[in-house]
Order: C-alpha cells, then sequence, then structure tokens
C-alpha cells in the first residue's frame, strides 16, 4: 500500500484519456523506456543534436489529454525534477517490425507497464537517481474511470502494473504518486519497435552475464563473460524472468545494468562525435517516443542543459526497498515492498538530497574523488587580475588538460590575485574538477550561472593547469552500519569482480 507516514501527493488536473482501440495479444515484454534517457543524453551533450532538437521536436508524439502542466507543489528544489518512464506490453505476442503500438490520437491506453522507473534528477548538482519499480509491486490503485468499461473503479491494492491497463498514464501516474508522495513531472514512453531501433543505431552496447544464459521465451543465448548486444539479444537480455533466482528483483538489476552500458556508449566520443551516428539515434527515438503534452520544446531545451555536464558516475541506479519479493496476496503472487525503508529512500529524494548525502554536508570536502571528467565540462575563461595576456594563457592551459573552453577569454574589473571558479548550483561536481586542475584556486556558487557553463576568473597567483584523474563516483556509506549499500551507477564496470 502506500507508504504510510507520507505526504499525501497534491491533486493534479488530468483529463482521462480517450478510450482507443483494445490492446493486442499480450506483448513481448518492452524495455525502451532506456532510449528515453539516451535521447536526452544526446540532444544535451553535443551540438549538433542540440541543433536538431527544434527539428525533432515535431517528430515526438504526445499523449492526448496528458497535461501535467501546473500543480506543482510549494516548497519544492526549483530545478529538480521527477521523469515517469515507462516501457509497456501494449504489443501483444507480435514479432518485432509487425505493427506499433500506436501514436497520437490512436495511442493504445490499453497496456500493462511492464517496467516502471522514476528518474529524479536533482536540483544542485549533476546527478540522478534512477528507482526501479517490481511490475508486481503490490500497491494502492486511486479511484478512477475504467477505459474499456467506463465504470468508476473504487481504490483498491492491486499489482502496480494493472494500473496503466486499467486507467493508463494519469492512472498511473496517480499511483505512484500516491506511493512515493513525490510529484511526478513529467511522463515518457517508448514502444517496442523504437528499442531495438536505438540500440541497433548505437551498434550494440557491452553487458557482462556472470554465467551463460540460454532461455526459450526470452529468446536470450548468451554466453558467459562480456557480449556486445542489439537487437533480439538486447531485447531478450533486458526481458529474461524465466530461470533468474529472484525474477523480477534480478531482471530489474540487469535492466539497470544496461540502462548504464547506454549511458556510456552515449557518451562516448564515438556516438558524440558522429554526426551520422547521432542523426539516426535522434531519429530513432523521436519517432517511438510518447510523452505528456506539457513537455513541450522549451521544457527539453531545460531537460538537455540539465544533461550537459552529466558523467556516467552520477547516474545512480536503486529499486524501491522490497520486503517479500515472493509474497502472496489475494491468491497472487506478487512483489511486497518495505514501507520503512520506502518512506526513507522517498523522503530523501523529496528533499532532493542524493543517496549517502549526510545531512549537515555543504560543499564536498576537497579530498573527496572527482567524479566530472574535464572533458564533459564546458569552461568560460576571464581575466580578473589586470595581467595582459593572462585569460588566454589559462584558457589555453585548460584546453591542454581536456576541459571544453568555450568563447574568447574576457576582462573582469580589478586585481584579484585568487584564481576563482564560478558555477550554477547544477555544476557544483564539475567546478569541484576545474578547482583541482588549477593550483591555489577556490570554488563559488553564482545561482545566476544555473544551467551555464562554468566561469574561472584568473587570479595574479595563477599557476598554470595540471591534470586531474576523475575515479567515478565514490560508494555511499550506510550512516546506520558504516558499510556500503548495494548502489549502482552508470560508470561501473558490470564484469568487474
Amino acid at each position: 500500500g502506500r507508504i504510510p507516514g507520507g505526504p499525501t501527493a497534491p491533486a493534479v488536473s488530468r483529463t482521462t484519456l480517450p478510450k482507443t482501440a483494445p490492446p493486442r495479444r499480450r506483448a513481448a515484454r518492452v524495455l525502451s523506456w532506456i532510449a528515453v534517457l539516451t535521447s536526452v543524453a544526446i540532444l544535451a551533450t553535443a551540438g549538433a543534436g542540440y541543433a536538431l532538437l527544434n527539428f525533432y521536436d515535431g517528430k515526438i508524439n504526445r499523449i492526448p489529454g496528458l497535461d501535467l502542466g501546473g500543480g506543482r507543489p510549494e516548497g519544492l528544489p526549483r530545478d529538480a525534477k521527477n521523469i515517469l518512464i515507462v516501457g509497456s506490453d501494449s504489443r501483444g505476442d507480435l514479432e518485432a517490425g509487425e505493427g506499433p503500438q500506436g501514436t497520437g490520437d490512436d495511442f493504445v491506453t490499453g497496456q500493462r507497464s511492464d517496467t516502471v522507473i522514476l528518474a529524479h534528477l536533482y536540483g544542485d548538482s549533476d546527478k540522478a537517481q534512477l528507482v526501479s519499480f517490481p511490475r508486481d509491486s503490490w500497491v494502492q490503485i486511486p479511484e478512477h474511470t475504467n477505459l474499456d468499461s467506463g465504470e468508476v473503479v473504487e481504490a483498491r491494492e492491486a499489482k502496480l502494473n494493472t494500473a496503466l491497463s486499467d486507467g493508463g498514464p494519469p492512472l498511473l501516474i496517480d499511483t505512484i504518486e500516491g506511493l512515493t508522495g513525490l510529484h511526478v513531472d513529467h511522463y515518457m514512453q517508448i514502444d517496442f519497435d523504437g528499442f531495438q531501433s536505438i540500440v541497433n543505431e548505437l551498434d550494440g552496447v557491452e553487458v557482462c552475464l556472470p554465467a551463460a544464459a540460454k532461455e526459450k521465451d526470452s529468446g536470450i543465448d548468451l554466453p558467459a563473460g562480456r557480449s556486445v548486444i542489439k537487437g533480439d539479444q538486447a531485447l531478450a537480455f533486458v526481458r529474461q524472468r524465466k530461470g533468474l533466482p529472484n525474477g523480477d528483483i534480478d531482471r530489474i538489476k540487469r535492466q539497470q545494468q544496461f540502462i548504464g552500458a547506454i549511458v556510456r556508449k552515449v557518451l562516448s566520443a564515438g556516438t558524440l562525435l558522429n554526426p551520422v551516428k547521432l542523426d539516426g539515434v535522434i531519429r530513432a527515438t523521436a519517432a517511438s517516443l510518447d510523452v505528456d503534452r506539457s513537455l513541450g520544446i522549451s521544457e527539453l531545451k531545460d531537460l538537455a542543459l540539465r544533461f550537459q555536464s552529466f558523467d556516467a558516475g552520477g547516474v545512480v541506479f536503486t529499486t524501491v526497498p522490497v520486503a517479500d519479493p515472493a509474497g502472496t496476496r489475494q491468491r497472487q503472487s506478487v512483489v511486497l515492498l518495505d514501507e520503512d525503508q520506502g518512506q526513507q529512500l522517498f523522503d530523501a529524494i523529496r528533499r532532493d538530497v542524493p543517496p549517502g548525502t549526510p545531512e549537515d554536508k555543504a560543499d564536498p570536502p576537497p579530498s573527496e574523488p572527482l567524479i566530472v571528467a574535464p572533458q564533459s565540462i564546458r569552461v568560460r575563461v576571464y581575466n580578473g587580475a589586470g595581467v595582459q595576456g593572462l585569460g588566454r594563457q589559462a584558457a589555453s592551459d585548460l584546453e591542454e588538460v581536456g576541459f571544453l573552453v568555450v568563447g574568447t577569454p574576457g576582462n573582469r574589473e580589478g586585481a584579484m590575485a585568487e584564481t576563482v571558479v564560478l558555477h550554477g548550483a547544477d555544476r557544483a561536481d564539475s567546478a569541484r574538477t576545474v578547482a583541482a586542475a588549477l593550483p591555489g584556486s577556490s570554488t563559488r556558487l553564482d545561482p545566476s550561472l544555473e544551467g551555464k557553463a562554468v566561469e574561472v576568473v584568473v587570479g595574479s597567483s595563477y599557476a598554470g593547469a595540471k591534470e586531474v584523474t576523475v575515479s567515478g563516483r565514490p560508494q555511499p556509506q550506510d550512516p546506520s552500519t558504516g558499510a556500503s549499500p548495494s548502489v549502482q551507477t552508470a560508470a561501473q564496470d558490470p564484469c568487474a569482480a
């Protein structure tokens, strides 16, 4: 049921989706939601991709009647966002290429959510947390109008995946908001063909299995160790449920590994610096993506800006805490959630606190490992010392050690001695990397730089730039035990011991 003690999710006016064609036979289960993050990251991290955003915006399908604009509660972190990402099985038992789920006014609403992920983009850092919900989670479904019968259905407990089939995206959103106490800002869903097309455009991604896997229902047939997969095997890798000791829980771990592989592939130079590949991935994504109507061009641009300095180590995967993965309710096999631990997780997200962050933590100490690579950081340089040519020298030095210097160095009035690295709240980790490369410098928050490049104001004590080592995000510590919980990030190698 609903996490006890959590605040009631605010009421949001949503129009029930119009009844459309009934679902086809039960689907080959889809995990194409991975492509949603892929597309946003691509559009954000490459100039060519960002320029194409306006063109492809018109090709993205917006779900009729699903408008999440307005109704945002007071007191939430200004730039934090919660995006509900869904993969559904609306295609029935069709083979790949036998027909789409439907788009625009023909969008199929009678479907079951095979995968549900709540992506939280933190407002004060370059971080994101992806919380996976088992599809068989036993939850409270709010009162709603059934899409097929038109009858009003009283609130009841049921499996999470029935919310989408009974009431479409609005009911699923209401269910997640009631369960977590979190406000959903946007909704994204992608179809079967889109999943395979996007992975194929990336020329496959690398995954790792501890043992060989072969199972007829999913179609998986992969050896132990590393494999580069795409097409049918990519779908099978994230679909397999039978043969896994913990069923959906183990499958979620597979999904998280796969998302991490895609994030790494998207952020690689082989994708970002290849305009043909970039265009192909964006084209495939736009053609298969369904979103809420309030996710317009300006919101997409905002999301793109948010992802500009993302690093794979800043993408953290979490599964909603589970009390019993093999519970029983109403003669059904269900996943029972841990309400107390769930409340702690969602409360931290509500307060915009990343996993493992102490309550009294301000700026990270200098000894904390750097997590944003120089090649992912845009820097604008200013001469603040009044020393002729100092700004140009610093810009050249920063480029030499890997930073992306933008614009021509300018001048700031004054005679500063110390070099200062200015940053918006969303670029704190990036600023730490820049400061580490400039011995004797310090970082300073500048709210006016939100969503913009980091600025370096060079002082007269400037002594050059040095190369820095980026080690990825450290494992957060459980404050109650001092032990490292099982937290996976997109930067981690799944084959590493």
